[in-house]
């Protein structure tokens, strides 16, 4: 009969695991300038796969030995979650960034939509961050308004990939404690004897109520 893993071995599992998501928040990629309104998300876009990828190899080195302790399983449970959870939210962004593209490359419509010139107003942008954008939207051969709209779109997109990124991290880090004290599962009935990252996943959907 094969022992079971030791609890620190399984913490540094989890740990690794939210150290691959959280590098998300600081992934860069070359953005091309004629493509400079998606600057935001390409870094996430270029990154996601190889966190995702990262993610399974680690479930799949976990489930390579019977799993006899509550620590194994609330670790498998929370890799699980952590999976799941990322790999909807890379699949949101791919559409989002789709979503972008079609935006920014749609022809021109309604001239007097057009017609309307981008003002420190619109959007909420400042004197030189106008000037940026009309420089930019140039190299794109888009309307400042529609480069502003894309790119506001883009970071919209890019912020709620991070935030998402940073609550799986911050879940595979409170379960990585929890499995460190070798208690196992925590205490509880219901919902409140499932790990930390579970039990967030549930509440984010409302299966957990």
């Amino acid at each position: 009969m094969t022992a079971p893993a030791p609890p620190t071995e399984l913490a540094r599992l989890l740990e690794d695991a939210a150290g691959q998501v959280r590098s998300i928040l600081t992934a860069t990629y070359p953005t091309p300038a004629n493509r400079s309104y998606l600057h935001p998300v390409l870094g996430v876009l270029a990154s996601g796969p190889r966190v995702a990828n990262t993610l399974g190899d680690q479930i799949d080195v976990l489930i390579e030995r019977p799993l006899e302790s509550p620590a194994e399983l609330l670790t498998l449970a929370s890799l699980a979650s952590a999976l799941g959870w990322f790999t909807e939210s890379l699949s949101t962004l791919i559409h989002d960034v789709d979503t972008i593209c079609t935006q920014a490359g749609l022809p021109v419509t309604e001239p007097e939509r057009e017609a309307a010139p981008l003002t420190t107003t619109h959007l909420g942008l400042s004197t030189v961050e106008l000037d940026s954008v009309r420089a930019a939207s140039t190299i794109c051969d888009l309307s400042p308004t529609r480069y502003a709209e894309a790119l506001a779109s883009a970071l919209r997109t890019g912020a709620r990939m991070d935030t998402e990124c940073t609550e799986i991290a911050d879940g595979l880090l409170e379960d990585a404690v929890q499995v460190a004290g070798s208690s196992g599962l925590p205490a509880g009935e219901g919902t409140d004897s499932l790990p930390r990252l579970v039990r967030t996943l549930l509440a984010r959907t409302g299966a957990g109520r």
